[in-house]
């Protein structure tokens, strides 16, 4: 399993929160939900049709796996938060940002 190094503790409180919803709106089984590495053949990626901005498409990707139930496997990663990362971006805006994107992603696909 990977693992996380460094990390804020509010940050890993809104990961976990993050997991859990993901889990629970798609009724996948994942360990990590936003840490940006995604590795798909090309039947996948030519299915995908992303439509969000930023860094919502972390989340759109996991949405439409479930969608279209898409086969994944899930590989560890070690994320080690550097001094200029955990700076970068606060936490809350950055939470903030993608909930915003995911939302407007939600109520565009329900229409």
């Amino acid at each position: 399993m990977g693992e996380t190094k460094d990390i804020a503790p509010l940050k890993k409180l809104v990961l976990k929160l993050a997991i859990w919803f993901s889990n629970a709106t798609t009724r996948l089984k994942l360990t990590d939900t936003h840490n940006g590495l995604r590795v798909f053949n090309r039947r996948v990626a030519q299915n995908l049709r992303l439509t969000c901005n930023g860094m919502a498409h972390a989340s759109e990707i996991i949405y439409r796996i479930a969608e279209h139930h898409f086969r994944y496997v899930e590989l560890p990663v070690t994320i080690t938060y550097t001094e200029y990362s955990k700076h970068k971006r606060s936490t809350i805006r950055h939470t903030y940002d993608v909930l915003r994107e995911l939302l407007a992603y939600r109520l565009e696909r329900d229409n």
